[in-house]
């Protein structure tokens, strides 16, 4: 590689010891467990961080990944490990857009969710009360906007009424990303929308602290931003899962690394790219 930049920090380890800061999505999960056995190679590695004085690493970004290797039966996974104290790493929210789910079961769905409450306001006010910590999150429908009501102002302590708002459709719906929470640039693209969850902002430490204590955000919340992210790495599953010891791994991983090294075969694009296609 010809450009000065840092090779990504890749690491061989073992999939139990990687811990998962937010849920997973079941039907995402089904999908790319059938992908990576059809591929029969790991493509993207998970992005990951130490957990301080644990033995463990919190994922940062691929928490559907790492189950669909567990449920594959995986042993030991590449990782990339980042810090949040690494330049241009950085925390940001993803809103779910929720479609293909008919509008009256979600509603019948918000009525079942234990200690809910829900208030109209116009989007500026939904905008201000999440920012204040007088929401935990809020729900624009064609009809118009609600905000949740916070049960105490903690994000943190209003991680299980999210779960459970989340719960409402996840597995029933598609659920899809969006950076932004106006109806009518995201309804377009989604024909068969039914509502748009926008979630509030959290921080390196809340996740942290979420990770130590076993609990998880939402799915497809966090957003996080990794410079000199590794792409396309294709190790061999079978590698993965073969009955190795780690150290064994880890030397294969480091001679890997070499021969693609010596092949001129990893490249780095400074550009910010649009990926059409997987």
């Amino acid at each position: 590689m010809k450009d000065s930049t840092a090779l990504p920090h890749l690491e061989m380890l073992p999939v139990d010891a990687l811990v998962l800061h937010e849920e997973c999505d079941p039907r995402r999960v089904e999908k790319l467990c059938q992908r990576i056995r059809d591929d029969a190679h790991l493509k993207h590695p998970p992005i990951v961080a130490a957990l301080p004085e644990m033995d463990r690493f919190v994922v940062l970004d691929g928490a559907n990944r790492t189950m669909s290797l567990r449920a594959l039966g995986i042993r030991h996974v590449v990782a990339q490990v980042v810090s949040y104290g690494d330049p241009g790493v950085e925390l940001g929210t993803w809103h779910h857009v929720v479609a293909g789910m008919r509008l009256d079961d979600f509603e019948t769905g918000l009525t079942q969710v234990d200690r809910l409450k829900l208030q109209d306001c116009t989007l500026d006010a939904a905008r201000t009360a999440i920012a204040t910590g007088d929401a935990a999150a809020y729900i624009v429908c064609a009809s118009g906007v609600r905000k949740v009501v916070s049960e105490n102002g903690s994000r943190a302590r209003d991680i299980h009424l999210l779960n459970d708002l989340v719960g409402v459709y996840k597995g029933r719906a598609d659920i899809f990303r969006a950076s932004n929470d106006i109806w009518e640039i995201q309804s377009p693209f989604y024909p068969n929308i039914t509502a748009l969850i926008v979630f509030p902002p959290y921080s390196p430490a809340d996740i942290m602290m979420l990770a130590r204590r076993g609990e998880k955000v939402p799915t497809g919340v966090t957003r996080h931003v990794i410079p000199n992210r590794a792409l396309y790495i294709n190790i061999p599953l079978e590698v993965l899962g073969a009955a190795w010891t780690l150290e064994r791994k880890r030397e294969w991983l480091k001679q890997w690394l070499m021969e693609q090294m010596a092949a001129n075969a990893i490249r780095y694009y400074a550009e910010s790219t649009f990926l059409f296609g997987q």
